[in-house]
């Protein structure tokens, strides 16, 4: 039986775009290649690189010197606007507990938070019991330390939860664990059709 409901943020509430920031990367003369990027990206995303230090590295690269801020903005890109869930997720709290657990960074928390407005925001962020952000715990998905916290945290059995992520990635290592996985992406679906009509086939 699913007793709580773990949501991915990117691909599953906010559309996200890699190549708008690649592309922004390649117009700033960056010199760093796509590897380089994600290694340090990986870094920011569990909090073993702060911001700031990211940005300055990417832009110490480029051939023109470019500024920190401007590589922030080329960064910030890649983010589309936050979708507006809040009746459906109110509709699910009745029954399960959500949580969002998302690969993510400060500076784009930030920026989501900036661009959909305090009224959106927070009326998103109280839907959800808890929030396991990979540069405040330390872990990122699909590593088993990542799900193996939020377990422990939200003291649930694996078999009583449903994953939902874009990626297939992190799909099969939660299912490794016993977690009950849904694939979806916000740019191809609707979360509200699909995810009910799985509740409901699964119950």
């Amino acid at each position: 039986m699913i007793k709580q409901i773990w949501f991915d943020f990117g691909n599953v509430f906010i559309p996200v775009f890699p190549n708008l920031a690649q592309e922004s990367f390649e117009n700033r003369s960056v010199q760093l290649t796509q590897e380089e990027i994600k290694l340090l990206n990986n870094s920011l995303e569990t909090g073993k690189l702060e911001d700031l230090e990211f940005f300055e590295t990417i832009a110490s690269s480029s051939k023109y010197l470019k500024s920190a801020s401007s590589i922030e903005k080329g960064w910030n890109e890649l983010l589309g606007n936050l979708t507006d869930q809040t009746l459906f997720l109110k509709k699910l709290r009745k029954k399960y507990t959500l949580c969002l657990v998302s690969n993510t960074n400060a500076t784009h928390i930030k920026t989501i938070k900036k661009d959909s407005g305090p009224f959106l925001w927070n009326n998103f962020i109280k839907q959800f019991e808890a929030l396991f952000l990979s540069y405040e715990i330390g872990h990122r998905k699909p590593k088993p330390a990542y799900f193996k916290h939020v377990l422990k945290q939200m003291n649930v059995n694996p078999n009583a939860v449903l994953f939902i992520d874009d990626s297939d990635e992190n799909i099969e290592a939660a299912a490794k664990l016993g977690i009950k996985t849904l694939k979806f992406n916000l740019q191809e679906e609707d979360l509200s059709q699909k995810l009910t009509a799985f509740l409901a086939k699964f119950n």
